[in-house]
């Protein structure tokens, strides 16, 4: 009966969270920890439900759970985690070949190595034979399993990283924008790139979908190696597309993506102005994070970016986004971390077989 009361307390607080977690995916969809509720949640309520269901003599829930986490591990390892391998390493080498050769260019290739060795390093840190509880074994043992946690932990992020991108991707404009901000991506001999021309092409179709009224705001200052301020060769660029040159503004003093958005928003009627802000796919939803941030009350739309460059660029938006927030992910590697250590501790020596067992 205790138990009973228990799984049900515990199904009802998942519930919960995960409503707070679909609710929040609905307000705004500019926060990560709103999936991560709705995944937990969800996840934890059916799965108790499962036991729940277990414990009346109805295992079939549990059962089909079961069957379908082996399913994808097994799958997983056996075709995703290659395919994946692969995947990331013909990524990068393309990246290389194709555009400039920077770090960032060369993430979707350390990625694919990393996956490589990471296989190699936790089969060698994995604990051999029966279960013993001397030093050496328990070391050995708490080490390999808070390695795995961690690499659990990572991939589990990245993964609500993603989820979080495509459902922000998929969600329309609710306000008609007072303007719509271009972040600028540098220039190349003073000339509008292709990657920055397909931003502004995608300011012009939004501009378009709102009946051509949104100011068009140009935003990027000048570098060290460019002729002219950035904002301005985007402002010519769109006029000479067609735009009106009285719907095109520049702003020319940004520096950065934070100051892209603020001295933008200054080009405004008021700080609660609606606006659509456009970037590359890849960066639409950090974009969006630090729109959010910021306080404004804006939609970030992306323009396409080609299928070869998405996983660098992918990544390097993933580490920036875990940059910004390090004392959580500090302090969530640190209880990981612990949580191994106890375990090792406590409960290792319990699954000693007893005629290992001392004495």
């Amino acid at each position: 009966m205790l138990l009973t009361w228990i799984l049900v307390s515990v199904i009802t607080f998942s519930l919960a969270v995960a409503v707070i977690g679909i609710v929040g995916i609905i307000r705004d969809g500019r926060r990560i920890s709103t999936v991560v509720y709705a995944i937990l949640g969800f996840a934890a309520a059916v799965f108790s439900l499962g036991f729940l269901l277990f414990e009346r003599g109805h295992p079939a829930l549990l059962l089909g759970v079961g069957i379908t986490a082996l399913i994808v591990l097994v799958l997983g390892n056996i075709l995703g985690y290659p395919l994946l391998v692969v995947f990331l390493l013909w990524s990068g080498l393309t990246v290389l070949r194709r555009e400039s050769r920077t770090l960032g260019n060369a993430l979707a290739l350390l990625a694919g190595i990393s996956l490589i060795a990471l296989t190699a390093t936790l089969r060698l840190l994995e604990p051999q034979g029966t279960v013993q509880d001397d030093p050496a074994y328990m070391i050995r043992y708490g080490v390999h399993f808070a390695v795995a946690l961690v690499v659990a932990y990572v991939g589990f992020a990245f993964a609500a990283f993603i989820i979080a991108s495509l459902l922000y991707r998929w969600r329309p404009s609710r306000a008609t924008p007072e303007a719509i901000v271009v972040l600028g991506a540098g220039l190349i001999g003073g000339q509008v790139p292709p990657l920055l021309a397909g931003r502004l092409k995608r300011g012009l179709q939004v501009q378009q979908m709102f009946g051509g009224t949104p100011l068009i705001i140009t935003s990027g200052g000048q570098g060290p190696d460019e002729p002219v301020a950035e904002g301005t060769a985007m402002r010519n660029y769109l006029i000479e597309q067609g735009a009106p040159p009285e719907r095109v503004a520049a702003e020319t003093q940004s520096r950065n993506t934070v100051e892209n958005l603020r001295f933008s928003a200054e080009l405004l009627s008021g700080p609660s102005s609606p606006m659509v802000v456009v970037t590359s796919s890849y960066h639409a939803f950090r974009a969006a994070l630090l729109t959010r941030s910021l306080g404004m009350r804006a939609h970030v739309v992306g323009a396409r970016t080609a299928w070869y460059f998405l996983p660098s660029a992918l990544l390097r938006e993933f580490i920036a986004v875990v940059r910004d927030r390090p004392r959580l992910h500090i302090v969530c590697v640190l209880l990981l971390v612990a949580f191994a250590a106890l375990f090792t501790i406590i409960l290792v020596p319990a699954m000693v077989p007893p005629e290992y067992a001392p004495g």
